[in-house]
């Protein structure tokens, strides 16, 4: 408000008094209200260890605006006060770390003086020495116990409750969660509350239980004697059915999934604006790392990009908060800071075990001054592209956990019981899916283009032009009738080889799901001929870049402006100079710089070895 020029002329029109009073009643509705801006419109920068008040200070002065805490689990930890006098006294924000990871992070988590996974590993010696031993198949504790689901929805609900007048940035349910030991493969979970669970779950997938007899192969005489094969079992099969071991797999998903949306939930209920996530998100594989339940399970996810997992999951839920990790200072580094960023990362923290960012002094450390420019320069930039609705080309990419349970037991089948010795590390092994995969997201950012990606759920109302189905061999009736009806109305369907041997529950079929010639056979790696197939139905890139083989483009639209971003494929040691051809003429500017470059259809662009050229463009 501003004092008027002529203090001594009243306000003589009704209008004017009513638009007065209506001014004041909304300031002092404001001075009411608590103080709250939401952080999630900017870029929050967290560092993740505990740091002393001047220590604190050079953080703030660096561009970092929030840090960890850790959660005061069952009483059992320092209270939640403690920790956050001193941010409140720097003007920090915070969140709350392990509010329940002895829950959902059992066989992966710090014990002082043993290896992180140490429970996992005595189950594998266990296990090793009787395979007859189902105790060690055993989780504990159960996702599906319910008094272990109690206790934890009253912790979160007493935590949340306890700081929901500090508005945290996020409560983090576990660090580094799974079923198992991260995303290693194990037979959870064989205990009575997962086994009446999942027959619960085996309901609402079978119509009989006469139908899963014969899906299955068994013979159970009621829903309460069925009881799902091992894996050593599943193996000495030689018919090609693991129905009875899949569906088991299937459902561990679900159940953690699951567990973590009831977490989620309490955590709602306590504060409706509070948001629940996990850390240390894996590679799609085993452990529960199943996106097709798990993106929809939290609202926030601190996430390993590694196997096309950070587009899977904000292709299945656009509204998840991804946030990124930073353990060093290095160019490679602030290079996937920027990779992450045009990948849809909203926030990043930042990992000081050794003082390297801000010494116990609080004097700026050299990976403090390092990340000063480049923090700066996020907050500046990063919420632009954050707020921002990433492109999708009209080409969609199956995601299939069932072909990827079915690709497993074909490759580990021939070796036996060796699976029993196999760790985390393991699980990031690829394999036929993930290189096909792998291998088409490349041939299509070669060519400009930008995928999205469905699962079999989503099959019935796809939309577009094309659908690639990567090593898709597990595919339902259903899956088929829907693939079938999207090339009938037009759209291409293309694989790297025939899809749907097995159906959806890994039982091999007499003949393949989909009618032979249905689906266009193109090799992964072929940029060359994936391109004549799109552009035959009629699939162009609206942006191109002269040397593709070394510059992705991501682009973004936000209103009637479009981002386009130009970034190097790998980190390299010197800038490449390229040339953008745009749709039609457009007026630019650079969005790092702010210099306005006037309106053209190419541009010349030098896109430096480590950071991206961003442009904001206007018709």
């Amino acid at each position: 408000m501003r004092r008027r020029r002529t203090p001594d002329r009243p306000l003589r029109t009704p209008l004017a008094r009513t638009g007065v009073r209506w001014l004041l009643a909304a300031a002092c509705l404001t001075i009411a209200a608590p103080a709250f801006a939401d952080p999630w419109r900017g870029f929050p920068v967290i560092e993740w260890q505990p740091r002393n008040p001047a220590q604190l200070a050079t953080l703030k002065r660096i561009g970092v605006t929030a840090a960890g805490v850790i959660a005061d689990r069952d009483g059992t930890g320092t209270p939640l006060t403690v920790q956050t006098a001193p941010l409140i006294k720097a003007g920090l924000g915070w969140y709350i770390e392990n509010a329940a990871t002895d829950f959902y992070s059992a066989y992966h988590r710090w014990t002082p003086g043993k290896p992180v996974n140490w429970r996992f590993a005595a189950l594998q010696q266990q296990y090793r020495a009787n395979e007859n031993d189902l105790a060690a198949l055993m989780r504990d504790p159960s996702l599906s116990d319910p008094a272990w689901q109690a206790r934890i929805g009253a912790r979160l609900t007493a935590i949340v409750r306890d700081q929901r007048r500090y508005h945290p940035l996020y409560y983090c349910l576990g660090d580094e969660t799974g079923i198992a030991d991260l995303t290693a493969f194990w037979d959870f979970d064989f205990s009575p509350d997962s086994l009446a669970a999942m027959r619960v779950w085996l309901r609402s997938q079978y119509p009989s239980l006469a139908a899963l007899n014969a899906e299955w192969d068994t013979h159970f005489p009621t829903w309460d004697a069925v009881r799902p094969a091992t894996t050593i079992e599943a193996m000495r099969r030689t018919d090609g059915n693991f129905a009875a071991w899949a569906d088991f797999k299937a459902w561990m998903d679900v159940a953690f999934a699951t567990a973590l949306r009831r977490g989620t939930d309490a955590v709602h209920a306590a504060d409706r604006h509070a948001l629940a996530g996990i850390e240390g998100a894996q590679i799609p594989g085993w452990g529960g790392y199943d996106y097709a339940h798990l993106a929809r399970a939290v609202d926030v996810m601190e996430m390993y990009d590694g196997g096309e997992d950070l587009p899977i999951a904000r292709s299945l839920n656009p509204r998840l908060i991804v946030l990124t990790t930073s353990f060093a200072a290095q160019p490679p580094n602030f290079f996937a800071i920027w990779r992450a960023v045009l990948r849809g990362t909203r926030g990043l923290i930042l990992w000081d075990a050794d003082n390297s960012i801000v010494r116990a002094d609080g004097t700026l450390g050299p990976r403090g001054a390092a990340y000063a420019p480049l923090i700066a320069e996020l907050h500046r930039i990063a919420p632009i592209i954050a707020h921002a609705v990433p492109h999708v080309d009209p080409i969609a990419i199956l995601y299939s956990p069932a072909s990827f349970r079915t690709q497993w037991m074909l490759d580990h089948q021939p070796q036996g019981d060796a699976w029993i010795e196999r760790g985390a590390a393991e699980a990031w092994e690829d394999d036929a899916l993930r290189i096909a995969l792998r291998g088409y997201v490349r041939d299509l950012s070669v060519l400009g283009l930008t995928p999205h990606y469905v699962t079999a759920a989503m099959l019935p109302g796809l939309r577009g032009k094309a659908l690639i189905l990567p090593d898709a061999l597990a595919l339902s009736p259903a899956d088929a009738r829907a693939i079938a009806a999207f090339a009938a109305r037009g759209g291409l369907v293309i694989a790297d080889r025939p899809p749907g041997r097995y159906d959806a529950h890994s039982r091999r079929l007499p003949r393949p799901g989909l009618p032979a010639g249905l689906a266009r056979l193109v090799a992964p790696n072929d940029p060359a001929a994936l391109a004549g197939l799109l552009a035959h139905a009629g699939i162009a890139a609206p942006f191109r870049v002269s040397s593709p083989q070394d510059v992705a483009i991501t682009a973004f639209s936000t209103g009637p402006r479009t981002i386009v971003a130009l970034q190097r494929r790998s980190p390299g040691q010197a800038g490449e100079t390229v040339t953008l051809t745009l749709p039609r003429r457009m007026a630019i500017t650079d969005l790092r710089s702010g210099r306005h470059l006037g309106r053209s259809q190419t541009l010349a662009v030098t896109v430096g070895p480590i950071e991206p050229a961003i442009f904001a463009m206007m018709p």
